[in-house]
């Protein structure tokens, strides 16, 4: 799609990637459906495959990370843990339902992980960074036989590092993740936004025209936006 259209009131796009917008749902901020809250759904549904009654922890709460920690409380997450450097995003994050908060600047996250889950780790740990510390947090976060999911983008050619014996021995598991399936899953993100499952209003923080989008992807860029911005043609 990323060839087809940016920043245009029209682009061409397949049809089985379109799907109707609900009256019921506001027009503008209904955009992060196709974007943060898909990239979420499809790390917590298709690739964790997350059950109700699990823990889990969210590494980087920005827009894909807000959209992870609604989803959690959807899927009926028992314990939600939101990590971040930056304390604006843990609060926000609490307000999104988040139940356990970690600063990973003054806290050391597995630990603090563990301590929120009584020295077990969380059944999943979402990485939405895309930083190989915070990949090796997501790692050493997990029960034995936990799920860690990597939805954050690096730089090409970015590597981080396991501990090998970790991973085999306790059958840790590592799945990458990006989005989901427009054709089954939109319809349905569009029907748990539609029943409330999770606010789209308090996820977008930001409304930018046209002539500002140069700014606020700076501001993107510098880690200064606490949820989504939309820019609004």
């Amino acid at each position: 799609m990323y060839s087809m259209g940016g920043l245009a009131e029209y682009c061409v796009v397949p049809a089985h990637g379109l799907a109707v917008l609900p009256d019921s749902l506001p027009f503008s901020e209904s955009a992060i459906l196709g974007c943060a809250v898909f990239t979420a759904y499809g790390a917590l549904r298709n690739a964790a495959d997350m059950r109700a009654g699990e823990t889990i922890a969210i590494i980087g709460v920005g827009g894909v990370g807000s959209s992870c920690l609604q989803l959690a409380r959807a899927f009926g997450g028992q314990t939600v843990i939101a990590v971040d450097i930056d304390e604006k995003k843990l609060e926000k994050a609490k307000a999104l339902g988040a139940t356990h908060t970690v600063n990973g600047l003054k806290e050391n996250v597995p630990d603090k992980i563990k301590e929120f889950t009584h020295d077990r780790g969380v059944d999943i740990a979402i990485e939405a960074l895309g930083n190989p510390k915070t990949f090796i947090q997501s790692t050493l976060a997990i029960r034995d036989g936990g799920r860690a999911v990597i939805i954050g983008l690096a730089p090409m050619g970015c590597m981080a590092e396991i501990d090998l014996v970790r991973l085999v021995r306790r059958q840790v598991k590592i799945i990458g993740s990006y989005g989901a399936r427009a054709r089954q899953d939109l319809p349905t993100i569009l029907g748990l936004a539609e029943m409330g499952a999770f606010d789209i209003k308090s996820t977008v923080s930001e409304k930018h025209t046209l002539e500002e989008a140069n700014s606020i992807y700076e501001a993107l860029h510098r880690g200064q936006v606490l949820g989504r911005a939309i820019v609004e043609m």
